[in-house]
């Protein structure tokens, strides 16, 4: 037998690979490239929408209005690039309650300003708004179940 350092080489004649040259350090992976999201069917993006402005007023009720514009603003930001359906409603229903969460804000403001007199003209000022995102958030969910592109009135624009 042999017994030199030299590496055996096959009687086929092939080198082995770690043979013919000395280990080389590897290149590192490539890093992963942003992947655009799926487009959503048609049907989801309605329901999506729908869900966007029923929920968003159950969470008007179920918190005062003070929390409610996470809601929408949750679920526009995990689907405003899978529809623009769904993205046009997030971004209108979270106008809508930011725009409540303003004059919640707004009349209990005014209302210690005004040393308490100011909440008998703030406080059915703020119901009524209330009430009416609660209506119109019930309203543009219908018209998002339908695929409409239905533009709140009596918001602020916060996001355009």
């Amino acid at each position: 037998m042999n017994d030199t350092t030299q590496p055996q080489i096959p009687a086929d004649g092939t080198v082995p690979p770690e043979a013919d040259s000395p280990q080389q350090p590897q290149a590192a992976p490539a890093p992963p490239t942003h992947v655009a999201p799926a487009p959503m069917l048609e049907s989801d993006a309605r329901t999506i929408a729908m869900l966007v402005h029923i929920l968003a007023a159950v969470a008007l009720v179920v918190t005062g209005g003070t929390l409610a514009f996470l809601v929408p603003l949750i679920m526009w930001l995990i689907y405003r690039e899978r529809s623009a359906l769904v993205d046009w409603h997030g971004k209108t229903n979270l106008n809508l309650q930011l725009t409540s969460l303003v004059v919640v804000v707004g009349g209990v403001a005014l209302g210690f300003l005004t040393f308490f007199l100011g909440f008998f003209v703030t406080i059915p000022l703020m119901i009524a708004y209330l009430i009416y995102a609660l209506v119109i958030s019930i309203v543009a969910g219908v018209k998002a179940n339908s695929g409409e592109y239905y533009k709140i009135p009596l918001v602020i624009p916060f996001i355009k």
